[in-house]
């Protein structure tokens, strides 16, 4: 009964990127910015013996201690990342840990930057605990650039609690200045959420992200995901990343067993393949090279269509036809992302799953 639920939850509808489409009879999916490929059958052999020694009737490890300290170690030893154990909280899925950040530092009525476009789940979450959304709009004539001066001011005048976006954007693909944030995260006093989880895909991510510095900024909050460069989507996996003041403050509020002991070990298990987790992520990067130059080459001379050039597992198209082209492809088995009727979001997929896709294109520019 509708009648029975609070007001605010009235105006929600369920988050379903796919919407009322039949999954089943999809045949190449590239809306949601997997990775392509399933883990290989010696990695699935190495869980599945481990998992039969999970205790089913005891609870999971509260702070994931083990998965935590593993990840570390993939940090130090894979992306030259020195990050303590006790900078890192455990979620299920960057998404849950965005959720608990963003009720541990606001109330009702207090202040949430976000932007637009950006990833929507951070304006959610904000509305959910009845805080302020204020929704930016980004610069569409310059490459959907954010003027970190000019939010700065605004978050020193509107008495702003909390900002939080990604970098690189999901859904536009761009990576942001590090120098420009740097310089953001000086000037105000708030809390800041860097949202990462795309970073693996940055052409220079060792000078971009803040994986190796976060420690000289006490107001940062990194989130990380284990759903895209690493693919395990399916165990929602992910991590913040910051001062110990911070992470303590995630882990007192979060859900005692937030993270199930499956995934917990299912993590820990594909952490402990660097060497195939390094060739999966410059295939992933290949590929997507290779489309974006495809689908630049299919459009060029074509009016009304814009390839955004993204740091990031997918391509941003921007046309006039893009309620025609996602219906096209629909009707071919193909699903990607349509956003606003406006963009095309194509996460990239295998090489032939690429190659059928950029064929579906061609028939319908022709």
């Amino acid at each position: 009964m509708i009648y029975m639920l609070n007001d605010k939850i009235k105006k929600f509808t369920p988050y379903s990127p796919a919407g009322e489409i039949d999954l089943s009879k999809i045949e190449i999916r590239l809306d949601a910015n997997e990775s392509f490929a399933n883990l290989p059958d010696y990695i699935t052999e190495d869980i599945s013996n481990n998992i039969k020694k999970t205790e089913f009737n005891r609870y999971p490890d509260p702070v994931a201690a083990a998965l935590t300290r593993k990840y570390s170690e993939y940090l130090k030893t894979s992306e030259g990342a020195d990050v303590n154990a006790e900078n890192i909280a455990v979620g299920t899925g960057a998404d849950e840990l965005l959720s608990i950040t963003i009720n541990a530092f606001l109330s009702k009525g207090d202040k949430l930057l976000t932007f637009t476009p950006d990833f929507s789940m951070y304006a959610f979450y904000g509305e959910v605990i009845e805080a302020d959304v204020i929704k930016v709009k980004k610069d569409g004539e310059n490459n959907f650039a954010i003027d970190f001066e000019a939010m700065a001011e605004k978050i020193k005048r509107e008495n702003v609690k909390l900002a939080v976006f990604s970098n690189p954007c999901n859904p536009t693909g761009r990576l942001e200045s590090k120098e420009a944030l740097i310089k953001f995260l000086r000037a105000v006093n708030i809390p800041v959420i860097v949202d990462e989880v795309y970073m693996s895909f940055a052409g220079d991510k060792k000078n971009q992200s803040f994986l190796y510095d976060f420690s000289e900024y006490p107001n940062l909050i990194i989130m990380k995901s284990l759903s895209k460069a690493v693919g395990l989507a399916a165990a929602r996996v992910g991590f913040a990343i910051s001062n110990e003041v911070f992470i303590n403050t995630i882990k007192t509020i979060k859900s005692p067993f937030n993270v199930n002991a499956v995934s917990q070990k299912i993590a820990e298990i594909v952490l402990g393949y660097p060497d195939y987790l390094a060739e999966r992520l410059a295939a992933i990067k290949e590929n997507k090279k290779n489309l974006q130059t495809a689908v630049k080459m299919l459009l060029a001379g074509k009016k009304d269509y814009k390839v955004y050039d993204t740091e990031t597992n997918f391509l941003l198209v921007e046309t006039d036809r893009a309620n025609e082209i996602f219906n096209f492809l629909l009707e071919h088995k193909i699903l990607i992302r349509n956003v606003e009727n406006r963009f095309l979001r194509i996460t990239s997929g295998s090489a032939e799953e690429n190659g059928k896709l950029v064929g579906r294109l061609g028939e319908f520019l022709n």
